[in-house]
């Protein structure tokens, strides 16, 4: 029976799937998160896709926008049923994901999403209050392995956070001209 040799092309394939594929997930999952020098953005995002559940993560955040109305001294947890209607990542909505990435101390794309929800909230409830100040917030809880979560894994309301586990990432007025509330 003859011999069966891989052909040229195939072998390439194999030797480009290692350099550009499985070497850096190995380097990502073992030696650094840090990106390799000269590795395109896109790639290190799916090498880094490519290495999930590696670690026990250190908490699990949670972000919330809460409002204050004329007259009404205390915060409001917003429900954003209306706003977000898919909820690609499980429960979290897209506004999970801009405000996990948008953690910075100042950001422009939370002055925006701010102006948008005011947009929004002025939409869906013209006859009722409109909000006089918003705020997004952050608050986390540490996993225990010894008492994993049960249910649904729906985020607990906002009050049942202790107040060393919420951080207010910024405060937002309305703005001065309207968002386009369908971007």
């Amino acid at each position: 029976m003859p011999r069966i040799a891989p052909r040229l092309r195939d072998r390439i394939c194999v030797v480009g799937f290692l350099a550009l594929w499985f070497a850096p997930v190995l380097w990502h999952g073992a030696v650094s998160e840090a990106r390799i020098p000269g590795e395109p953005w896109n790639f290190h995002r799916c090498h880094d896709i490519s290495c999930l559940f590696t670690d026990r993560p250190s908490s699990r955040n949670t972000y919330y926008v809460e409002v204050r109305y004329l007259g009404q001294p205390a915060w409001e947890t917003l429900d954003l049923a209306g706003y977000f209607e898919m909820e690609p990542f499980g429960y979290r909505t897209r506004l999970h994901r801009y405000l996990a990435r948008w953690d910075g101390k100042k950001s422009r794309g939370r002055e925006e999403l701010a102006a948008w929800l005011y947009q929004r909230h002025a939409e869906l409830h013209p006859e009722g209050k409109q909000p006089i100040e918003l705020r997004f917030v952050w608050a986390w809880t540490i996993p225990s392995v010894d008492e994993p979560p049960t249910g649904d894994a729906r985020p607990p309301p906002l009050s049942e956070f202790p107040p060393n586990r919420t951080r207010v990432m910024s405060l937002h007025l309305p703005p001065k001209e309207p968002a386009d509330a369908h971007p």
